[in-house]
């Protein structure tokens, strides 16, 4: 078994150029005028007579087809013989196929993607998938030839020609096989284009990430150079304590609790005030990270447990596997709230992510806020609108946070909360339909692999962790800075980007959910 526990996107710098230039294309002559030039070409001069024995054709038919030939510039002729000129037998020369070319200029705009690295066109599959929030890579900004982009695509364009047709006509015969000259070139904007990087463990535990397919249509060079990089910015992510036990703690999950073992002398420590106020080391549970792979998530489907109510989760609620286990799992809970003459759907669903540099780098977050809004309009004609607690830090920039804001609606939420996140929570997620569904994980850093996050956690409808989950939401809005949202109407100004100081007093209707142990769907304690 080997279980994708997420995907991020890294960033190849890009950028598009709008190039007018002049190109020569193929041009159709007479079949005979063809046949004649390739004649010429593999028995070379021939006599008048001869060639017009060749072809069968009477004097004036023979004539005519010479004036054609000498108006083309292809043939001459001498002493009764005729020849090619030097201008017909350089297009056999200039043939890749040993075929000749007759050509003809025209004018041609084309639109090429090279990316900033070594200036090599992007083919369609990956030059049209822009992504802003891909994760950025140290590309090193000491390029001796920075800021000569317009010379560098320039050279580019004449260098990749042929690739450049390639990508931008599927058909061939619409293609053309030289520039001839650029007239103009002018940059657009620069933009990054995102190349999937996957991260799997395997039944044993063993964690590694693999970059795309993709990866395939750029040059060796550049593959070399991804792949190392990659491996860098990995290696270079923040370390955070192990709270797992925290986490285990904060939702009452038996089943985690398993593979934490009452630590050993010498095991893992971590530092702890005493009620005396002095600091001491407490000993922190090491999680068996290969035996809760094997046994919880070997057979491919995570242990159900708490009677029922909840199902064991590996990697980020946005991969495909897990997106469609919750989908499932709250198509499967929205009939328990049709059956309750009090019940309601919740006004805001809540998603509070992981302080990670790893969550949310693809667009397959929007996938996931997609299926939750179809699921909860099958319940309600209106959906509840979808709420991000996003981490930021009490004295971060407000540019980066505007930019993380805008990020994260363009992924799909209805409105972004900003949050310093509360101790030992920087690694908790949960998203939460409250009192109905929700999710939570862990992002634990697997000891061995070089700051992997791998997620985990579980799906649940149990009483208990719906209203832990409530409160921890709760907790984590009380403590929110900013609020940022987009407006509902139809014009652009009723749609403006809207970024203020938070008020979390609209969301005290999470008290209900955060102290009731009677779920709305009846679900298992």
């Amino acid at each position: 078994m080997r279980e994708r526990f997420n995907t991020v996107a890294v960033a190849i710098p890009a950028q598009l150029f709008n190039v007018r230039c002049h190109v020569s294309i193929d041009r159709q002559v007479p079949a005979m005028t063809d046949f004649a030039v390739r004649l010429l070409h593999l028995s070379g001069p021939l006599d008048v007579s001869a060639l017009r024995e060749y072809f069968g054709l009477s004097a004036s038919e023979l004539r005519d087809l010479l004036e054609v030939l000498r108006e083309e510039g292809l043939v001459g002729e001498a002493n009764g013989r005729v020849s090619l000129t030097s201008y017909a037998e350089s297009r056999f020369a200039t043939s890749s196929d040993g075929l000749p070319r007759f050509t003809r200029i025209a004018e041609r705009q084309s639109r090429p993607i090279f990316e900033l690295l070594s200036y090599t066109p992007l083919p369609k599959a990956l030059s049209n998938n822009y992504w802003d929030n891909a994760l950025e890579l140290k590309w090193g900004a000491d390029d001796p030839q920075a800021g000569r982009t317009l010379e560098r695509a320039e050279a580019a364009f004449h260098k990749h020609f042929i690739d450049i047709e390639r990508f931008e006509l599927e058909d061939v015969r619409r293609r053309a096989y030289a520039c001839y000259k650029v007239d103009e070139i002018r940059a657009g904007r620069p933009f990054s284009v995102p190349l999937p990087v996957h991260f799997e463990v395997d039944l044993d535990g063993n964690v590694e990430f693999e970059i795309d397919a993709q990866l395939d249509l750029l040059p060796e060079s550049l593959r070399s150079q991804v792949r190392t990089l990659t491996a860098d910015r990995i290696a270079a992510l923040s370390t955070r304590p192990d709270n797992l036990s925290a986490f285990v703690d904060r939702f009452d999950d038996e089943l985690l609790a398993r593979y934490l073992p009452t630590p050993g002398p010498g095991e893992a420590r971590s530092a702890v005030i005493r009620p005396d106020g002095r600091i001491g080391l407490r000993k922190t549970p090491v999680l068996d990270f290969g035996r809760y792979v094997h046994e919880v998530h070997g057979q491919a489907n995570g242990e159900v447990y708490d009677g029922g109510g909840s199902q064991a989760l590996l990697g980020a609620l946005y991969m495909p596997k897990c997106q469609s286990r919750l989908l499932d799992g709250l198509r499967k809970a929205l009939p328990q709230l049709k059956k309750s003459t009090k019940a309601a759907l919740p006004p805001a669903v809540f998603w509070v992510i992981p302080d990670s540099d790893l969550w949310g780098r693809t667009s397959l977050v929007r996938d996931l806020l997609h299926g939750v809004r179809v699921a909860l309009q099958d319940a309600r004609a209106e959906p509840p609108e979808i709420i991000v607690v996003a981490p930021c830090r009490q004295d971060e920039n407000r540019d980066r946070l505007v930019k993380r804001a805008r990020h994260l609606l363009e992924a799909g939420f209805s409105r972004v909360i900003l949050s310093p996140c509360l101790p030992k929570h920087e690694c908790f997620e949960v998203l939460l339909i409250p009192g109905v569904f929700g999710a939570a994980t862990y992002q634990w850093t697997v000891p061995s692999a070089n700051r992997y996050n791998v997620p985990l956690g579980f799906l649940t409808q149990s009483s208990i962790k719906l209203q832990r989950m409530a409160a921890f939401s709760q907790a984590a809005i009380a403590a929110s800075l900013y609020t940022a949202d987009r407006g509902s109407g139809t014009t652009p100004d009723e749609r403006k980007f809207r970024f203020e100081e938070a008020a979390a007093a609209e969301f005290a209707f999470l008290d209900h959910y955060a102290t009731s142990l009677a779920p709305l769907t009846g679900g298992r304690e």
